[in-house]
């Protein structure tokens, strides 16, 4: 096996470029050095950990930039992300063990792009865009056009994660983060669901709502057809009950050793019911459900 150190981002596009499917990128390593141990190990192995200026969480105006190598112990004990953007907060906070959390990278999380990933479905429902660099130059892209199947991003064997940005939404934008999994955070997702919920200044309807849907398609979700019936309305029980059933016809879940299609689709209705409530809840400031 060969491995390389590069010392810049341009550095390690080039080796990639030559390696191509032969090379495999390790930050964290706390995925790769399993696939490794149990799998197989890669002919070449490119660590962009010594690579300088890839590990920060920084204000800019209107974006939040993070780091590809900023690791989930960062993100988890960030106080502008807890306060801003606290469904990515809360997924942090459910990403593994205190020793995974504190290697485990947001990058190798998202480029990972398991349908499981804890870091997925918030950056979807927060409308996040991911800065790559690719052989033909650097693009900045939405991350729902970002992962392409299990394991597949716009990448490819060729291109490297630069930056994740995510837009300021308004404050009174209140997210949270729900894991079903038989370990809780010891465990990957059977099911995830990010919601996202934006009330008018009056507290009475949902400008605007998003669900994220995790480990339940190829790829994490936005639950399209139940955030529409959402929108503009004043959200209360039977409406909440109905966009649940929607969520759960919104994904497209396997059998598996985890569980069945048919049980993923019960638990997704019973997360999005959840969490929708507690953030109708939190974006009027009423005591939040159990």
């Amino acid at each position: 096996m060969e491995y390389f150190e590069p010392k810049s981002v341009d550095e390690a596009v080039s080796i990639l470029s030559k390696y191509g499917e032969r090379a495999r990128i390790i930050a964290g390593g706390t995925d790769v050095i399993v696939d490794m141990k149990f799998k197989e190990e890669p002919p070449c192995l490119v660590n962009v950990k010594r690579i300088p200026g890839m590990s920060y969480i920084r204000d800019d105006g209107g974006l939040l930039r993070i780091g590809p190598l900023t690791t989930i112990r960062e993100i988890e004990t960030s106080a502008l992300v807890r306060g801003r953007f606290s469904v990515l907060w809360e997924a942090a906070r459910q990403f593994a063990s205190l020793q995974i959390r504190s290697t485990a990278t947001i990058g190798g999380n998202v480029c990972r792009a398991s349908p499981s990933g804890e870091m997925l479905a918030p950056l979807l429902v927060l409308e996040a865009k991911a800065r790559v660099v690719l052989q033909d130059g650097d693009k900045v892209t939405p991350f729902g056009s970002f992962f392409l199947g299990p394991g597949k991003t716009i990448l490819g064997p060729h291109g490297l994660l630069e930056e994740i940005q995510i837009p300021y939404g308004p404050a009174e934008g209140r997210g949270l983060y729900l894991k079903h999994a038989v370990r809780g955070p010891m465990d990957i997702a059977i099911v995830s669901v990010a919601v996202f919920l934006i009330p008018d200044s009056a507290g009475t309807v949902a400008k605007d709502v998003r669900l994220g849907l995790g480990a339940v398609a190829p790829t994490p979700i936005r639950a399209e057809k139940a955030e529409a019936m959402l929108r503009g309305r004043a959200l209360n029980e039977a409406l909440i009950e109905e966009a649940a059933r929607q969520a759960a016809q919104d994904s497209k879940p396997i059998t598996d050793h985890r569980g069945s299609a048919e049980y993923r689709k019960w638990i997704v209705e019973a997360l999005t019911r959840r969490g929708l409530a507690k953030a109708w809840d939190m974006a009027r400031n009423r005591e939040v459900r159990s």
